[in-house]
């Protein structure tokens, strides 16, 4: 009888045991699992540059010699009639490209604008009391992304929310910016990149926007872009990169902000990663359509606020 009990009890210790290292065993291939699943949902975001030229209108891109963005649309899409918002200034347009929408929604009408000191109240409003953009979203519905904005116009951070980014710094020329921007391509391999580059509107207030010194400019910003495309080649992500080149406005003599066709007609280029080759968008494009792009790539839809389209026609999957 004793020895009957003993082997029960032998048995007994031995399934439970068995039981325990299964449960154990399956714990850590959860976990293994998890991991796994994080590193893999991590490395399958997109990565996207985008490289604003400040002042460069569609048509200084027929008087300036620019073999990189000439390159950039054989090899991907682009429009050279898109379209920027009123009042042709930075402080809104650049605002319109990274929230999405016009300025009568997202409240930006000037270049002094601050989450402080704002005239008119955006329509809707994120965490931020600020119409949200870009940078925000995808902060807040993708936190594994990394996201960097260097900019060479320091009040361009004023518009960004505030500790939504890797890295938000300005720059004090724009070789500056792109060495940051270097820097930071190289440093964390990021998934979504804002470089402002500020020389093309100096050019055009200083000699005007049809002027040699403009055209010079241009053609300065061209090998920029150049040198910004020979680092994502440098550190391997050029292939898996979809990359942006866009204007906030273009100008006329020496001034911008009205409705003449050099002041709001704006290069949009997209090339890289699943873009169409040598595709013309030959439908109304606009600057704001810029952010709904962006978070259609990382499979975000946006508030119901804004106004932009996301240009899937450029990509081919």
């Amino acid at each position: 009888m004793i020895k009957i009990v003993s082997q029960k009890y032998n048995t007994d210790r031995k399934m439970k045991t068995k039981f325990f290292i299964i449960i154990v065993t399956l714990f850590f291939i959860s976990l293994a699992d998890g991991t796994l699943y994080a590193k893999n949902k991590k490395s399958n975001l997109p990565h996207v540059l985008v490289i604003g030229i400040d002042g460069l209108g569609a048509h200084g891109l027929g008087m300036a010699k620019t073999p990189i963005m000439d390159e950039l649309m054989k090899n991907g899409a682009y429009s050279l009639a898109a379209r920027t918002v009123v009042p042709s200034s930075s402080g809104p347009a650049w605002s319109s490209m990274i929230t999405g929408t016009t300025v009568e929604r997202h409240g930006i009408g000037n270049n002094s604008w601050t989450v402080d000191n704002k005239l008119m109240e955006p329509v809707y409003k994120g965490d931020h009391n600020m119409f949200p953009t870009i940078f925000g979203e995808i902060r807040d519905r993708v936190p594994g992304a990394v996201i960097g904005a260097i900019y060479h116009w320091k009040s361009f951070g004023n518009f960004i929310e505030p500790d939504v980014c890797d890295l938000s710094i300005s720059a004090g020329s724009e070789d500056e910016a792109a060495q940051k921007a270097c820097d930071f391509l190289v440093e964390k391999l990021p998934n979504f990149t804002f470089v402002h580059l500020d020389g093309v509107d100096h050019g055009g207030h200083s000699g005007g926007y049809r002027s040699a010194e403009y055209i010079e400019t241009i053609e300065k910003a061209d090998s920029m872009v150049g040198v910004l495309l020979g680092k994502l080649k440098e550190t391997g992500m050029f292939d898996n990169t979809v990359v942006f080149v866009i204007a906030d406005h273009g100008g006329i003599e020496k001034t911008h902000g009205g409705t003449h066709p050099d002041e709001m007609i704006v290069p949009f280029i997209i090339s890289g990663k699943g873009v169409k080759r040598g595709y013309e968008i030959k439908h109304p494009a606009f600057t704001y359509d810029l952010a709904p792009t962006i978070a259609w790539m990382f499979g975000l839809k946006l508030n119901e606020w804004v106004t932009g389209k996301p240009l899937m026609d450029a990509f081919s999957k």
